[in-house]
């Protein structure tokens, strides 16, 4: 039978999960403020070049880029608990 726990001075393999965890703060973080950003863009000034082409598809973009943010949010909440269980 395994033990759940190395045994002392078992060398502990280094977690690699904390990259993805970081990937997914940072993606989830990006995609809030440029939706954010976008919107607020829209408001301030509707004939900016690229925000003119969209017309009021603008708003579609910024709350599908906050929705977006909230997907990557579960997907970090998914691998904080993935990598909580992997600690001994």
């Amino acid at each position: 039978m395994s033990e759940p726990y190395p045994r002392e001075g078992t060398p502990v393999p280094p977690r690699q999960s904390s990259r993805s965890v970081r990937r997914w703060a940072v993606a989830m973080t990006a995609a809030w403020i440029v939706g954010i950003l976008w919107i607020v863009m829209f408001y301030v000034d509707p004939t900016f070049p690229v925000l003119s082409a969209f017309g009021n598809g603008n708003l579609l973009v910024g709350f599908g880029l906050i929705l977006l943010g909230a997907v990557f949010g579960v997907f970090l909440l998914v691998a904080l608990v993935l990598s909580a269980r992997r600690r001994p």
